[in-house]
């Protein structure tokens, strides 16, 4: 995240930019044009208050909201405020974050969410702190990936001397309405056109197909264009991890499972997001980014490509214990337990192995063999189960029991962190 400090006589400014993978040199220069030309404005009115104009107007509604321009400011406010009702009964059906906030930030929380919905600026909000304003805004982006053309915000501060007088923020606004309106007409044909093709099924096989889904159709790129947001996705086919995060979160949304959005870092200390999804009653971690060959291999040695199958199932409905291994969570709010496996891949595709099973192993590789697939990955409970396996399949070479070709070479790799064994057929 990436801030910019403004002061200007008795007002400062706060931009921030909210990023995921990656913060590209141009964004920076974008943010940083914000930041000059919120500086004329704010001259402008600077000005004005040293002329008592607006000061008086401060000084009367100290505790309440102030703007840059009191009555307009407090009438768009009333106008906002006025959706609340409509708001609070979606939002505690789809939105976790929001769900887990105190009444207070709630209510913040349905004023900034209202605000980026209309591309305002300037919009005055009850005195709070900027760290506390951050955190919300921070929650209302991650239970919104309809709102992509936003990427940050303008805090301002109104004092008096060392006394604060008043909040007021403006959304960092990517487009133009113009163009936000086209977007959003792209991504609904494109959507739509997704979820038409998806089979029909329970709740399981609807988040598998919008894994991948996305996995299939986006390449991992470093610097890809609205790599933050869905239009990377959707419109471009190219992004990195906050992109891959968010247009699964809203694809599941349009489909109708509830999930959540997370953020945090990787075991290289790279920061990362990815999503949690509820089936069946039940929490589930998913991570399209490592799922896809693309990532994998824009960091591997280029000899590899083609040996990666596209798609990874190792975080498809993972639980708690597995995902936290590799990835650490952030500490927005707190996140619901994900400890069930009825859900995992392994599990539902019956190469979840809890006890050294060489009948159950066979016909593994004969489904792979019908299926058409050419790779076959086996799961184990824990390390006592992996090493047997890993000892009959490999070191006892009877995998070759399972295979459909006599040349007398398998590739295979074996994975002790993640208690996977997969086999090239």
């Amino acid at each position: 995240m990436k801030k910019f400090l403004i002061s200007i006589c008795l007002l400062s400014i706060c931009i921030t930019c909210i990023t995921g993978c990656s913060f590209s040199a141009s964004d920076q220069e974008q943010a940083q044009e914000q930041a000059s030309d919120m500086v004329e404005n704010l001259t402008r009115a600077a000005d004005e208050i040293s002329q008592g104009g607006i000061l008086e107007e401060l000084e009367e509604t100290e505790g309440d909201a102030v703007g840059i321009e009191a009555e307009d400011d407090e009438t768009q406010k009333s106008e906002i405020s006025g959706q609340d009702v409509e708001l609070e009964e979606d939002l505690e059906g789809h939105a976790y974050d929001y769900t887990q906030l105190s009444e207070q930030e709630q209510e913040l929380y349905r004023t900034i969410l209202a605000a980026l919905q209309e591309c305002a600026s300037d919009v005055a909000i009850d005195m709070v702190e900027e760290s506390s304003f951050d955190k919300v805004f921070q929650c209302v982006m991650n239970d919104h990936p309809e709102i992509f053309y936003v990427d940050g915000y303008t805090f301002i501060k109104y004092t008096k001397g060392d006394k604060l007088k008043g909040n007021a923020f403006s959304g960092s606004y990517l487009y133009s309405q113009e163009e936000i309106e086209e977007r959003n007409v792209r991504i609904e044909e494109k959507t739509e056109e997704i979820l038409r093709q998806m089979p029909d099924g329970d709740e399981y096989e609807k988040v598998k197909y919008i894994y991948e889904y996305i996995i299939a159709n986006t390449e991992y790129v470093q610097g890809a264009e609205d790599n933050q947001n869905i239009c990377s996705v959707f419109l471009g086919g190219r992004s990195v991890c906050q992109g891959y995060a968010k247009a699964a979160q809203y694809l599941f949304e349009k489909a109708g499972i509830y999930s959540i959005f997370v953020s945090g870092k990787v075991e290289s200390g790279e920061d990362h997001a990815w999503n949690i999804v509820r089936i069946d009653g039940n929490y589930y971690y998913i991570d399209t980014t490592w799922g896809d060959a693309s990532y994998v291999m824009s960091g591997a040695d280029a000899s590899y490509e083609g040996k990666v199958p596209q798609i990874n199932y190792e975080y498809l409905c993972v639980p708690d214990s597995q995902l936290f291994r590799t990835h650490t969570v952030g500490k927005i709010v707190p996140l619901p337990s994900c400890t069930s496996m009825e859900a995992n891949y392994y599990v539902r595709e019956g190469a979840y192995f809890t006890q050294a099973d060489m009948e159950k192993a066979a016909d593994l590789f004969e489904k792979a063999y019908e299926d058409g697939t050419s790779f076959v990955t086996l799961k184990c409970a824990d390390e006592t189960v992996y090493n047997e396996m890993e000892y009959h399949l490999i070191e006892c070479q009877e995998v070759f029991r399972y295979l459909q070709s006599s040349d007398g070479t398998v590739a295979y790799t074996n994975n002790p962190k993640q208690l996977a064994l997969s086999f090239w057929l």
